[in-house]
């Protein structure tokens, strides 16, 4: 065989059959070519994931108000229930007992016109702030019916007009979810003091409103209860007493 021939023969053995005669050949895939390809879809998919991440942020925030809307209305239901109860019961109220009380005149006019001794000196009401534990129909009331209980210590003592008392109270307590009457129990507890001549202790009426304002509106009420000189006996109910013989009162 000539030169010539060995030589095609040669490329016909390396080129596979190609009419070129190009030596193709083929090559396994390595380990550089899995890690150039998990890292162009590692890349390919980080767009992915961010975008699914901040949908689940968005997500998440846009929940966040019909849960707090939800709160607030479950909350507010009963508020409103339990002060539309007590507005009812403040017609009857007015005008079995406070509408009586007030003929004679508010406690600031008595005092005024020296029908009462006033408690000047004093940094408290006769009354301790538990005290009135032991007056049960007061207690209840200021309890299970602050508002109303409220607008007749405001009345009688010459604090706020009944209804007045009221209105303020309901719409504090719808503006603020609750929380605002004791606010205002603690301006009106002021007032009050000022009223009966007794010594201002901001810190001990701010921190004692605050923590327990139902049982701050008692000790008010059993203060003018006493002052005025009745005593409560019922839900509707008082009994006028001579007082005379007390330390806080002079005809």
């Amino acid at each position: 065989m000539s030169p010539s021939a060995q030589d095609a023969a040669r490329r016909l053995q390396y080129g596979g059959g190609s009419s070129f005669g190009y030596i193709t050949t083929t090559r396994s895939p390595s380990s550089f070519d899995s890690s150039d390809s998990s890292s162009s879809s590692d890349i390919s998919s980080e767009p992915s994931k961010s975008s699914e991440s901040g949908s689940l942020d968005s997500s998440d925030w846009n929940n966040v108000y019909p849960k707090l809307s939800a709160a607030i209305g479950s909350s507010m239901g009963p508020l409103t229930i339990w002060l539309i109860l007590q507005a009812l019961w403040a017609v009857v109220y007015n005008s079995k007992v406070v509408t009586p009380l007030g003929q004679d005149g508010t406690l600031d006019e008595r005092i005024e016109e020296n029908k009462i001794q006033h408690m000047e000196a004093q940094t408290d009401f006769h009354n301790n702030f538990f005290g009135c534990f032991s007056d049960k129909w007061v207690c209840l009331q200021g309890l299970c019916c602050p508002m109303v209980r409220m607008a007749q210590t405001n009345s009688v003592s010459g604090v706020c007009a009944f209804w007045e008392t009221l209105w303020c109270w309901c719409c504090c307590s719808w503006l603020t979810l609750g929380l605002g009457p004791s606010c205002l129990v603690m301006w009106w507890r002021l007032r009050l003091k000022n009223i009966m001549k007794v010594e201002e202790n901001i810190g001990y009426d701010f921190c004692a409103t605050m923590l327990c304002p139902l049982i701050s509106v008692c000790q008010m009420s059993t203060a003018v209860d006493s002052a005025m000189g009745y005593q409560t006996t019922g839900c509707c109910e008082y009994e006028l007493f001579s007082y005379k013989n007390e330390p806080l009162y002079e005809e």
